[in-house]
This record gives C-alpha cells, sequence and structure tokens, in this order.
C-alpha cells in the first residue's frame, strides 16, 4: 500500500539513495538535504510502497525581498520518482501533498526550476520568463590595474562578503535573504579549502586590503560559471577585474593581475581548459540589468549577450498574506507580485538554487 508522508531523520540516507538514482552525486543533494541549515524533515515528503522509498519532493525554507520586504518563500526541488513508479500518478500525489505543507507552513510564494511546465502548471506554477546572460569575451576585458586579486579567507572576508552580498543584492526584487547560518551553511560546499573538493570557490578584488567585490564561481561542464557576484557601490572595476581574470583562466591565459595569497584552491577554475576547444570567457548567470556594469564591460570590450530562460516557475501560496505584507488587497498583491517575478529588477542567484 503507498504511504505518503513526511520523511523521517532515520530516513535521510535513504532519501539520498533514491535521488541517487537521478544523479550520482550524493554530495550534490546532500548540499540540500543534511547541509542546509534551514532543512527540516517535516519539508521532505516521500512516497513509500512498504518497505521501498519511491519518490520524494522537498520545499526548501528561503525568504525574498518582494519591495522591500522579506516574503517567506516555499521553494520546490528534489522532486523525483524511481522509474518503475512513473505514470502512475504518484508525483501528482505528492505535488498536492506540497501544496498543502506550504500552505499549513504559512509560506507566502514558491518557486521551482522545471522543464516538465504543463505538470506544475496543473498545481499552480506559472513559468515566468527570464533571462541569463553570457560574457563571452571576458579575457578581452581591460579593467583597471589598481585592485588586486586575492583568494577569500572565511575568518577575514565574510563579514565583508555579506556586507556586499546584502547592499548590492538587497537592491534586485525576489533575491533570496541570506542570515548568518545561511553563509555558514554555504561555507560547506564553497570554503575555498584547497584539496576538499569544495564544487564552488570565492574569489576576491581588493583595494588597499579591503575587499571591494567578489565572484562565487564553479565549472560546469567545461565552462567557468559566475554563481553571484557583488560589489561595492561605484567599484565596478574591482568586479571587471576578476571577470578579466577568471576569462583568462578559462582560456589559459597569463593572468593581467596581481594575485595575493594561496591560489592552490583556484585550480577548479582552470581543469581541463587552455588550448583547443576551451570555453572562450565566463558564463555570468544573472537575472537583472544592471545598466551601469553592462555599461562598463561595453567600454571594456566584454559586451553582455542575453538569452532567454522559461524553466522558471512561480507560485502564490497566499494571497491574502502576501497582501497583508505588501499593505496591498490580495488581488492586487498576486498582480504586483508576479509583475515583480518578470522585472528587469529581479535576481535570482544560481547559487541560491535548489
Amino acid at each position: 500500500m503507498m504511504e505518503l508522508r513526511a520523511a523521517r531523520r532515520s530516513e535521510r540516507d535513504e532519501v539520498l539513495d533514491l535521488l541517487g538514482l537521478w544523479y550520482k552525486d550524493r554530495e550534490f543533494f546532500a548540499r540540500y538535504n543534511q547541509n542546509d541549515p534551514k532543512f527540516r524533515d517535516e519539508l521532505c515528503l516521500i512516497a513509500r510502497d512498504g518497505d521501498a522509498l519511491v519518490a520524494t519532493v522537498q520545499i526548501f525554507d528561503r525568504a525574498v525581498q518582494l519591495d522591500g520586504q522579506a516574503t517567506p518563500m516555499g521553494g520546490i526541488g528534489s522532486v523525483f520518482t524511481r522509474e518503475d513508479y512513473r505514470h502512475q500518478g504518484v508525483a501528482s500525489a505528492l505535488m498536492r501533498m506540497a501544496v498543502e505543507t506550504l500552505e499549513r507552513e504559512q509560506f507566502e510564494v514558491s518557486l521551482l526550476f522545471a522543464e516538465r511546465l504543463t505538470f506544475y502548471n496543473q498545481f499552480g506554477w506559472r513559468e515566468i520568463g527570464r533571462k541569463f546572460s553570457v560574457l563571452a569575451n571576458a579575457s578581452a576585458l581591460r579593467a583597471s590595474g589598481e585592485y588586486e586579486i586575492d583568494v577569500f579567507d572565511p575568518a577575514r572576508d565574510l563579514d565583508a562578503i555579506a556586507s556586499i552580498h546584502r547592499d548590492y543584492t538587497g537592491r534586485f526584487n525576489v533575491s533570496a535573504v541570506r542570515d548568518a547560518a545561511d553563509w555558514q551553511g554555504n561555507l560547506i560546499f564553497a570554503g575555498n579549502q584547497p584539496g576538499e573538493g569544495c564544487a564552488e570557490y570565492f574569489i576576491i578584488a581588493c583595494s588597499r586590503s579591503r575587499p571591494s567585490a567578489y565572484a562565487r564561481v564553479t565549472r560546469f561542464y567545461g565552462v567557468t560559471m559566475v554563481m553571484e557576484y557583488g560589489y561595492r557601490g561605484g567599484m565596478e572595476d574591482a568586479l571587471l577585474t576578476l571577470f578579466q581574470h577568471l576569462g583568462e583562466a578559462a582560456t589559459g591565459a597569463r593572468c593581467s593581475h596581481r594575485l595575493q595569497g594561496d591560489h592552490r584552491g583556484a585550480a577548479m577554475l582552470t581543469e581541463g581548459t587552455g588550448g583547443a576547444g576551451a570555453p572562450a570567457g565566463v558564463l555570468v548567470t544573472h537575472t537583472a540589468h544592471d545598466k551601469t556594469l553592462e555599461s562598463r564591460l561595453t567600454a571594456a570590450g566584454a559586451p553582455v549577450a542575453y538569452h532567454q530562460d522559461n524553466n522558471y516557475m512561480w507560485r502564490i501560496v497566499s494571497a491574502h498574506k502576501l497582501g497583508k505584507r505588501l499593505g496591498l488587497p490580495p488581488d492586487w498583491a498576486t498582480a504586483r507580485a508576479f509583475e515583480l517575478f518578470a522585472s528587469d529588477n529581479s535576481l535570482f542567484w544560481s547559487a541560491d538554487r535548489f
């Protein structure tokens, strides 16, 4: 008999085993399970057929900025059904349970990333077109030479980076709000520890030993991806310095800027690059239009090209609660939220995906 319920703590490893049938990287899913400081077992929903765990859906406890208000958001991810149980209504039953859980836990909006758009449409999610940008000529950038590139040291730099993130990212709607626990959780998989197998890497640009800009980077199918970035007001050239360095690393070119600290931990940025067939620059994944930065990139020789991403879906969970938060009637709050989801002034970093 099929049993639908929240997972128990004792079943966490079993959930990871199930997800491993989808993508064989246990650490990838552990990032969103036991390594997520906001993870709760009651938000991990499962379908069990006797002794067999056959499907799962996870709700991610987040907050996003909407018109300057930190708004409770339940993200939907890790949606997976074992192959021999597909097309039997199991995933649909779990999604209905997920909607009930979102409402019970008093989330106000919900986000998911998907290719099966019509499947999620039936449960109330709507696709919102957004854009990601490709910086295809980053190695040709000619940034100011006043900034030095340094390795991120959490003990020394985390407060400064969190401040830059808050001031820069916080300007945009739908950006994820991070507290101290979120940052500490981030360091588990982006801690810059050489030899620890970190999937991501922070790099910073400094002026007089003070961080002026940062980028969070990973390698994905041979391409260097910037998963988030930030810079202090008026210091666009500090970020351009980082982009130029990453573009040079991606193409095997000699670094044009001074490097401080021990950069052995940055080896993951250059593995498999250089020479024929190497990616020509940096893939910068952001969803907002920073006009000042775009102008500086164009003037420095690396204009941005935008591409459409339609696998981005939002749902209003409680129009009433959202209306109270935004000071609007429920119908107006719903319309305003979807306007913000689709706005050029919206930003949800790849680093915050689930």
